[in-house]
């Protein structure tokens, strides 16, 4: 009961605290604390505040809600701003306690059906249901005769006396007459405004704890303000009413969510956050004369107006793979966002989320590419043919060529690119003799294959006769589905393989990247995260290694235990579970420390996503060693791809960095993993491998020597640039 007790606490503190971050679309905790004491500079409004933060919680986990949403502030910030309001518009008396619950209920009940509404275009709800309760009670406040408004807010010096007597008093007058028309006075007001706090002494505060959550945020505060501040005086219009409007908040918000938060962090993104400014500035100018009808305040009203209809307008891009590029997975910050991203070796194809593999098996070699220089061009530009060369005379058939047979590629399987389904097949085109062609039936025996809405891979000029399945069928990765042949518009056996939006034989191609394959000869393999096949590159699929697939197989609630040892043979265990969250994100997480470690396994390769947590944990050595693994059984591939930079570098390199981080990313972190050719070349018991990361100028920062036991052990010799050599040893309890 006790344990229960606890964890509910634990759990409402935690939403409380993120209800507050969250207006900044964040759960870091410092910066909530700050934000949490800034709404008690006035102790009627934090503590409106807080009772509107707990009637949404309550109301979520009465309505059974996710936790997960609760608990980062997604049910109750909206309420928060609307208690916050309540708080500092009326003056405190149970009429107005049941305003506060009232309140908060519309912006929850606002919150649940936007959630509803918004989530089928992708969008997020903003404030929108702040400003549903707040207009709602306001235009009713003129009918309540027995509440009046609180005055004292108008009044911050008595507000302060009461805080921290003439000291703090002294402390905000030198503060006002050190920033006095300066603009960052009116910065700072605005940014208090965002809290309901319309002193300066808030917006310092609150800066202070941006700065402290994110250098980008920081940064993109103060040029959005300053540009608006600036776009007041071109069109002459007094700066200094956004003293008294607060509209000034509107201006800092929107540069940090488009600059920072829905866009990952680029020059673009900045361009964008800034070149909205005017229209936000004309908007608030516009919206504050409209309301003003009504006797009410536009409030954030323009910030929401043009920030949906700037993600929605991005969203509807036909080519998501052009800058600025949307956030897909919000991390702690924006400068953690651009690190990750920037690591992804295919991060400029990070938009086309669904995976197509080559489809078929061994090594084929690509005849013709995108925009060919035969029959690939116009609508069917994003195509390609593959053949099979041999690699010693680089022919693609046997003796004279003169008949189908000869050919490598002719009569070899063909298979699923993806899981789909069967949507159309043509099985009984006649195959071409060698240099005839069948203009008739121009794409011969064909299937194509429905991988979701929009999304069809066809593979023609198959064998006649030879497709094993049926429009309905359910497919799978690797499933044969075929045979290459040669029958319609096809002088010789290949395979023409595109993607398409629609289900039809003949439909034009789309642009689709091939996921996860390998390339090269058989002296040297490179893997390839993402890419488009070019001409003449001989590329094949992942052959998984049994010893590797099994290795890295992991289940929810599978435990293991990782030991370190250090040079002075001091030796700590570290209790580590596989779990998985609502969001199906597989995890590592460290028992002790609370650490984990994100990654993927796709059958094919395990990719670590990110870290999170201590570093003093082994896990993070872990992750270090296998941040990219390609679950081959080659042993002549290098897999190669950038380390995120901020799990490399510490203060002041990163910080400098962070601030950099639109701009450049001059901080470096390489990764290389490289596979051991097995001494027993059938039955081998071990892989070995060995993974390292540089810096700066090649500078080693990380190296481990791995070996991975056929009794899944994993044994890892390593070294870093703060730590002396040290061993790790990985066991899975259900084998140890």
């Amino acid at each position: 009961m006790k344990n229960d007790l606890l964890k509910k606490s634990n759990f409402i503190f935690e939403a409380t605290l993120s209800s507050y971050s969250q207006i900044f679309f964040t759960n870091n905790k410092i910066l909530a604390f700050i934000l949490l004491m800034v709404s008690f500079m006035n102790w009627w409004t934090g503590i409106s505040g807080l009772i509107a933060v707990f009637t949404a919680i309550g109301l979520s986990q009465l309505f059974g809600y996710s936790e997960t949403l609760t608990k980062n502030g997604s049910y109750s910030f909206n309420a928060l701003l609307v208690g916050l309001g309540i708080g500092t518009y009326f003056s405190p008396g149970l009429e107005v306690v049941l305003l506060i619950f009232s309140g908060a209920a519309i912006a929850f009940f606002s919150t649940v059906f936007l959630i509803g509404l918004f989530t089928k275009y992708g969008l997020p709800f903003l404030s929108i249901p702040f400003l549903i309760g707040m207009w709602v009670l306001l235009l009713a406040f003129p009918t309540f005769s027995s509440i009046s408004l609180n005055l004292e807010t108008l009044y911050p010096s008595n507000m302060y006396f009461k805080i921290g007597g003439n000291v703090l008093v002294t402390i905000v007058d030198g503060l006002n007459a050190f920033f006095t028309d300066t603009g960052f006075d009116t910065y700072f007001l605005s940014l208090g405004a965002i809290f309901f706090q319309f002193n300066l002494l808030a917006g310092v505060l609150i800066s202070i704890g941006l700065l402290v959550h994110s250098r980008v945020n920081f940064l993109l505060s103060i040029l959005g303000f300053f540009i608006a501040y600036w776009m007041y005086s071109f069109l002459g219009m007094y700066s200094g009413s956004l003293n008294y409007t607060y509209y000034g908040f509107n201006f800092i918000l929107s540069t940090i969510a488009i600059g920072g938060y829905f866009l990952i962090p680029s020059r673009t993104s900045f361009f964008w956050s800034l070149l909205l400014i005017p229209v936000l500035v004309i908007t608030t100018i516009g919206s504050d004369r409209l309301f003003s009808f009504f006797e009410l305040s536009a409030f954030s009203l323009p910030f929401n107006v043009i920030l949906l209809g700037f993600l929605y307008a991005l969203k509807i891009r036909y080519d998501q793979t052009k800058s600025p590029i949307l956030t897909l997975v919000h991390q702690k910050n924006p400068e953690t966002n651009a690190y990750l991203y920037d690591s992804q070796p295919a991060k400029k194809y990070v938009a086309f989320t669904t995976s197509i593999r080559l489809p078929f098996m061994g090594k084929w070699t690509v005849n013709q590419a995108h925009n060919g220089m035969y029959t690939h061009k116009g609508f069917f530009s994003f195509a390609w043919d593959f053949i099979i060369k041999d690699s010693a005379t680089d022919k693609e058939f046997s003796g004279d060529g003169y008949v189908v047979t000869d050919y490598f590629c002719y009569d070899k399987p063909i298979i699923a690119p993806a899981l789909g389904t069967v949507v159309s097949v043509l099985n009984n085109v006649e195959d071409n003799l060698i240099g005839e062609t069948n203009t008739l039936q121009n794409w011969g025996n064909t299937v194509v294959i429905k991988h979701e809405e929009y999304l069809y891979s066809k593979m023609s000029h198959l064998k006649k006769d030879s497709i094993k399945v049926n429009v309905g069928d359910v497919v799978v990765e690797g499933q044969a589905i075929g045979k290459c042949g040669n029958s319609g518009r096809s002088p010789y056996p290949h395979l023409h393989f595109q993607l398409q939006s629609t289900p039809t034989i003949g439909a034009a191609t789309i642009f689709w990247p091939i996921s996860e394959y390998l390339i090269g000869n058989d002296l040297k393999l490179d893997f390839v995260e993402k890419g488009i096949p070019n001409n003449q590159e001989t590329l094949s699929n992942i052959s998984t290694s049994p010893i590797l697939q099994s290795a890295f197989k992991w289940n929810p609630g599978d435990e293991f235990i990782l030991t370190i040892t250090k040079e002075n043979n001091n030796e700590n265990i570290f209790a580590i579970r596989n779990e998985i969250d609502i969001y199906n994100q597989t995890y590592l997480y460290c028992i002790q420390t609370k650490a984990k470690l994100y990654y993927v396994n796709n059958g094919k390769t395990f990719s670590s996503v990110n870290f999170l947590g201590s570093k003093k944990s082994a896990l993070f050595y872990f992750y270090q060693s296998f941040y990219k693994v390609v679950l081959s059984e080659n042993s002549d591939i290098s897999v190669k791809t950038k380390f995120p930079v901020h799990h490399l570098y510490h203060f002041p390199l990163l910080t400098i960095q962070d601030f950099l981080v639109p701009f450049t990313i001059f901080l470096k972190g390489n990764y290389l993993l490289l596979y051991k050719e097995s001494e027993q070349v059938f039955y081998s018991s071990k892989i070995e491998l060995n993974s390292n990361i540089k810096g700066q100028n090649n500078k080693p920062l990380f190296s481990a020597e791995i070996v991975i036991h056929k009794n899944r052990e994993i044994n890892i010799s390593c070294k870093s640039l703060e730590k002396s050599k040290m061993t790790l040893k990985w066991e899975n309890k259900l084998y140890a």
